[in-house]
């Protein structure tokens, strides 16, 4: 007969151990912080283990609890592993290997669960709750990751809480309910949920492809789950239709060793019912709380959506020898595209208000060292596979484009003009970059003894950060920036070229500290700004995202088949924008297809623009009007985000309610520090000392305080608004009010 114990982490917190016969450990059940529930107590959380070799681990059973002075339990567990025989390493036709000589009876080895009291004050209010970790012992094998199985539900299910997770592959607000689904994982084709074959990207990194840390609210309260010194974990986040769980998979990734330590989490919960403005704002905190942690950590400077463009619309073609380009309408060659771009095309972004800007990737690469070559110039068995500018050779400027020499006259025109001038970066390379033939060891060995290229193949591959290569890297872009100029960096596949890879060729170390590390080190040189594709605590989240919404079929007619399960019937939109890849060119709203391209959809932000905080959401819109665009535009400032490059025509050229709302967000955003939603969606209030900001979304009041004064921000002047102890805010107008 199965039983249970509960251990009492503090007066307030309890955790229930779900035991069976001989005291063998079936996982963790209730967990209740100040008499409120947690998880549904029936759907066990559990831990799985193997090694690299192939021993699994099947059963553990309690042994001892230890409780210190401290405040802290330790739960030890006897952990026993069968010998699967196969193992994780692959041969170069992905197949497992075996292994030969196996234990002849089950290995014993130890897991302790690590359980503290914890407490957190934030957003004027009083967390508690507990920390967990988890730490395997062993005399004779090795592992290099753990994963926890559980699921999360204040009051034990998930139907009626919302949870709030912001995501390049997921909705940001899901409110949890039996007929719907929410996922993290990246799909091929919406069309193919639920199929191994349909998976893009599944197991993601926190603090990359997903939010890192867990936030929901309910009736009861609000949960926050974070890690204070997060690390390598990748993540699912899942709600299957008919399901009253959210499942949430998180994998620790760390060195291979005989003993290791998961990083701990913090489980905390506020009690109150929350109206939905509250809870955001109790997001936001979140956030901020770690986000900035991180940020301080590892020293990185402080980065802020700003108006931003890049050189998008150009054409290029090879003529005798060369390659041409066309910019604006003027054609030069490669080695003057950048003098061309900075004295054509930058004067037109700074004039319209933008103050971001960065070119066509002008380093060294593939196109640059070999797309002039033919096949037959190596013999017709010798090896020619060009890609892309992402397949890089080093990071500095390339004679191809010009050389530091045109870099550094464009730097100094973005300048001028108030334009920061940054450059596209990546964490991985091409294999054909002459370097990794003197040093090979500075690429990642995937399992199967071959470098790591997700699903790029051959084009691309992934730098262990951990090597000598963080050096180089860095010397080139310290050179970059003393010599040409360079006032921010944008990061390209971050997550999927950087963060879920591991060295299987050395100790299975993980590129999260270094690469992290990485950004301290360039924030010293002085660059100013770093974003992202994804969602990084290290500085602007960004990425593409398709306008889902077809001819007749209302907003996102593919989240609305997700939601409703109905992946296969969805009418044809527009194709997503899987990590790392170009912007999607539109399809007619007419034409009827088996499934949408990937899965991040611009109608799952539309009703929840607070959600984009501190992103830049690279969306095409579809079948919306100027006036829906402007509002989004407006939504998305006012939380310090930005839809970017998505009203230029190919000249360039922003509306004049887009040039209008840079240059009033550029006004007021020395002033937007800290952000409070306004209540019944009226708009967002922001504060900086005795200075506030507000962006009025309708008709509202809003109290002033005595002797303030108060004016209209309308981008080249300010308009000072007559107000006794109130000001009467208009639909899309920003105002600044200071005592």
């Amino acid at each position: 007969m199965n039983k249970s114990t509960t251990i009492k982490i503090s007066r307030d917190v309890s955790v229930e151990l779900l035991l069976g016969l001989k005291r063998e450990w079936l996982g963790i059940g209730a967990v209740s912080i100040g008499g409120n529930s947690m998880r549904d107590g029936g759907e066990p959380m559990t831990v799985r283990l193997q090694t690299p070799e192939g021993i699994l681990y099947t059963q553990y059973f309690l042994d001892t609890v230890e409780r210190r002075q401290d405040g802290r339990t330790d739960v030890h567990f006897r952990a026993v592993g069968i010998a699967w025989g196969r193992q994780e390493y692959l041969d170069e036709y992905e197949q497992n290997m075996v292994s030969v000589e196996l234990p002849k009876e089950p290995v014993t080895d130890h897991l302790t669960l690590i359980l503290k009291p914890a407490q957190l004050f934030l957003g004027s209010r009083e967390w508690t709750g507990l920390s967990y970790a988890f730490q395997f012992r062993s005399r004779a094998r090795e592992i290099h990751n753990l994963t926890v199985r559980s699921s999360w539900e204040l009051g034990g299910s998930i139907i009626g809480n919302t949870v709030l997770s912001q995501g390049q592959c997921n909705m940001p607000v899901y409110r949890g309910q039996k007929n719907s689904v929410f996922t993290t994982t990246c799909l091929k084709t919406l069309e193919q949920y639920g199929s191994p074959q349909g998976v893009s990207y599944q197991l993601a990194p926190r603090g990359g492809l997903i939010q890192g840390f867990d936030f929901q609210h309910s009736k009861d309260g609000a949960l926050f789950q974070y890690w204070p010194r997060m690390d390598a974990v990748s993540s699912l986040i899942e709600s299957p239709k008919g399901s009253t769980h959210l499942h949430v998979i998180d994998d620790y990734r760390f060195v291979l060793s005989r003993r290791a330590t998961t990083i701990e989490q913090h489980v905390l919960f506020t009690p109150g019912k929350l109206p939905e403005h509250e809870a955001r704002n109790l997001w936001w905190e979140a956030y901020e709380l770690v986000y900035g942690g991180l940020k301080q950590r590892y020293k990185v400077v402080h980065s802020v959506v700003r108006p931003e463009a890049g050189c998008e619309f150009y054409a290029t073609w090879p003529e005798k020898g060369r390659l041409r380009v066309s910019i604006l309408g003027e054609e030069v060659d490669s080695t003057e595209m950048l003098y061309l771009t900075a004295d054509k095309l930058l004067p037109v972004l700074a004039e319209q208000g933008i103050r971001r800007f960065f070119p066509i990737d002008a380093h060294a690469s593939d196109v640059t060292e070999l797309g002039m070559k033919r096949k037959l110039d190596n013999g017709i068995h010798g090896d020619l596979l060009c890609a892309s500018v992402c397949a890089t050779h080093r990071f500095f400027p390339s004679e191809f484009w010009g050389g530091i020499k045109a870099w550094r006259h464009l730097a100094e025109q973005a300048r001028k003009l108030g334009i920061e001038i940054g450059c596209w970066f990546a964490p991985h390379f091409s294999p054909r970059a002459k370097i990794f033939q003197k040093h090979p060891e500075w690429l990642l060995r995937a399992p199967n003894s071959l470098h790591w290229g997700g699903g790029y193949g051959q084009a691309i591959v992934t730098a262990d950060w951990n090597s000598a290569v963080y050096d180089w890297v860095l010397d080139d872009l310290r050179r970059w920036s003393e010599e040409g100029g360079l006032d921010y960096i944008f990061t390209d596949s971050l997550s999927n070229m950087g963060l879920v890879q591991w060295n299987c060729a050395n100790s299975m170390r993980t590129n999260w500290e270094r690469l992290s590390c990485l950004y301290g080190e360039l924030t010293k040189i002085g660059i100013k700004a770093f974003s992202f594709e994804g969602i990084s605590p290290l500085g602007v989240s960004r990425f593409g995202c398709a306008d889902l919404r077809g001819g007749g079929g209302g907003i996102a007619a593919g989240i609305a088949g997700i939601c409703a399960g109905g992946l296969a019937t969805s009418p044809a939109q527009e194709a997503a924008t899987p990590p790392g890849n170009a912007a999607p060119a539109q399809r007619p709203a007419t034409r009827v297809a088996s499934g949408i391209v990937g899965q991040n959809d611009f109608g799952w932000w539309v009703e929840d623009l607070d959600m984009a905080y501190n992103l830049g959401l690279h969306a095409q819109l579809r079948e919306r009007s100027a006036a829906e665009a402007r509002s989004y535009q407006f939504q998305m400032m006012a939380n310090r985000g930005a839809m970017v490059g998505c009203c230029h025509d190919h000249e360039y050229r922003l509306p004049a309610w887009s040039k209008k709302l840079n240059y009033i967000y550029e006004q007021a955003l020395p002033h937007m520090k800290k952000r409070r939603l306004l209540p019944n969606g009226a708009g967002v209030r922001w504060t900086n000392g005795a200075t506030q900001i507000i962006w009025s979304y309708q008709d509202t009041s809003i109290p002033i305080p005595p002797g303030a004064s108060v004016v209209e921000l309308t981008g080249h002047k300010e308009m000072r608004e007559s107000a006794d102890d109130k000001l009467r805010a208009k639909p899309e107008k920003v105002y600044r009010i200071t005592r």
